[in-house]
């Protein structure tokens, strides 16, 4: 069940923040906070006086995404010890989150408040002490607000990023937190290229972005073309020129032979005239060749031999195509990029005075940009590849790359993530979330919820670091609520009234 807030707030205003009452004497309002698995009840009301009507105001917010509850009745049953019970309902809220029961008590002395929720099948209550004062009786004087509370309003809060948890003993290993990169495994990534110069057409059906690629499926198909040779006209005007300039060299061949077999000639005439012919042969031979290619080129054939298929070498995702069906490429240049995805690398930097405490390191967990969801690194899936032994000039960096299974194929090449190698044994040990934490003036600092709207700000001693988690060896205590996310923004309420401390209407 999603959580909620109860927040009970008197319809006079909420304690000094509201409008004062006519009257030096009037007593303050009373207010209580208590949690449950489920509820935050935050309870402000005018002191319960026998004989006459308290309206409350009851602020109600769903933990998750901290919002204002729209549905539901709340059930407010004021008990006696004399067993006298008095039951209002608010069978919907007036104003997004706010509810306003009514309850006039009938019998003086101790009682209970119960405050129960209802919307649909699912009910959650939570019971606090109160008392019930005599008609007439003296009641008593408001205690005075404990130096350094900070009050930071509901309507603020819904209005914001807004979170707490309590401060609980956890499981820590000491951790160095470092930054890192989802890189593909060597031997696992295919870097397919053009291996001539000619017209690039893919295969149908045509291969898409993320698609499986089996070993040795052709992608494309290279038709070569021949390169600086101009158009086809100058093509068969070179072949017919070659031709004349051979049937020459025949003619003259022929002659020279007859004038040697009647030794008017010298021999090396004879063999001069041999050459020129098999050179003219071999130019007529080559014109021949660059004008079939062109054609080939022109018509999108191939020409058997000389079409090249591009094959994959291995199985895998293709993750990138780099040349549209009809583009001219060069000789090397990229096609398509296939990684096998099934297994792959964290390369992450350590800085140099810290890469000692990394040297036996086999675990490590991360995040990366856009999942709040860490991820373990142990064996035997997981592993250390290896630790850098060369220390980048510029960072003073050591890379250190572990592999790990990414078998539903969620971790893409490239992505960032927050890394946090293990450095030692696991330690049991009172730990916030990171998120909790503030930097205050050089101080880390934690601001803790001691009411519905009422604050603390608590300077903290740190110690281990895991998995975005802190140990916490002085500040705060077992079981005490601590800002997650907002904390900002108590700050700022704190120091510069960025929240108003008076006028929290009801």
């Amino acid at each position: 069940m999603r959580r909620l807030i109860i927040s009970i707030l008197a319809i006079a205003g909420c304690g000094s923040r509201g409008p004062e009452r006519e009257g030096a004497d009037e007593p303050h309002s009373e207010s209580r906070t208590s949690w449950t698995a489920q509820h935050e009840l935050f309870v402000e009301h005018p002191p319960f006086v026998a004989g006459q009507p308290s309206v409350l105001a009851a602020h109600v917010t769903r933990l998750e995404g901290h919002r204002p509850v729209t549905e539901g009745t709340l059930v407010a049953i004021l008990r006696s010890k004399a067993g006298a019970v008095v039951e209002s309902r608010a069978d919907a809220p007036a104003r997004p989150g706010v509810f306003r029961p009514a309850l006039t008590p009938t019998t003086p002395g101790p009682c209970t408040l119960t405050l129960r929720l209802e919307h649909g099948a699912t009910k959650d209550e939570v019971t606090t002490e109160c008392t019930v004062y005599a008609a007439g009786a003296r009641l008593p004087a408001p205690p005075d607000d404990p130096p350094g509370r900070i009050s930071f309003l509901k309507e603020t809060a819904w209005s914001t990023d807004f979170a707490t948890s309590v401060a609980e003993e956890r499981e820590l290993v000491p951790t160095l937190r470092t930054t890192g990169e989802i890189r593909a495994t060597a031997g696992r990534e295919a870097r397919l290229t053009a291996t001539a110069h000619g017209r690039v057409v893919i295969d149908a059906p045509a291969p898409v972005l993320g698609a499986r690629v089996s070993v040795g499926q052709v992608l494309a198909r290279i038709t070569p073309q021949v390169e600086n040779t101009g158009d086809r006209v100058t093509l068969a005007s070179e072949l017919r020129q070659g031709r004349v300039e051979l049937a020459a060299a025949e003619s003259q061949l022929a002659r020279s032979e007859r004038l040697w077999a009647a030794r008017t000639i010298a021999e090396k005439q004879l063999e001069e005239a041999k050459t020129a012919t098999q050179l003219a042969r071999a130019r007529v031979d080559a014109a021949q060749g660059r004008l079939s290619q062109f054609d080939a080129g022109a018509s999108g054939r191939g020409g058997g031999r000389t079409a090249f298929q591009v094959r994959s070498p291995l199985a895998g995702t293709l993750v990138a195509i780099h040349i549209s069906s009809g583009q001219t490429v060069e000789d090397g240049d990229l096609l398509f990029t296939v990684v096998d995805m099934s297994r792959l690398w964290l390369h992450a930097d350590v800085f140099e005075p810290d890469v000692a405490s990394v040297e036996g390191a086999t675990r490590a967990s991360f995040r990366v940009d856009g999942n709040d969801r860490p991820i373990t690194i142990a064996p035997p899936e997981g592993r250390v590849v290896t630790i850098g032994q060369l220390v980048d000039e510029k960072t003073r960096t050591v890379p250190i790359i572990f592999e790990l299974p990414n078998p539903d194929e969620r971790l893409r090449i490239g992505s960032f993530a927050t890394v946090w190698i293990e450095t030692g044994a696991a330690v049991r040990a009172l730990a916030v979330s990171e998120t909790a934490i503030v930097d205050d003036a050089g101080r880390k600092v934690a601001y803790v919820q001691v009411e519905g709207e009422s604050f603390e700000r608590r300077v903290l001693h740190l110690g281990a670091r895991s998995g975005g988690w802190v140990e916490v060896k002085a500040g705060l205590a077992k079981g005490e609520r601590v800002v997650t996310r907002g904390a900002y923004d108590i700050k700022l309420a704190a120091s510069g009234g960025a929240v108003p401390e008076h006028g929290h209407a009801h």
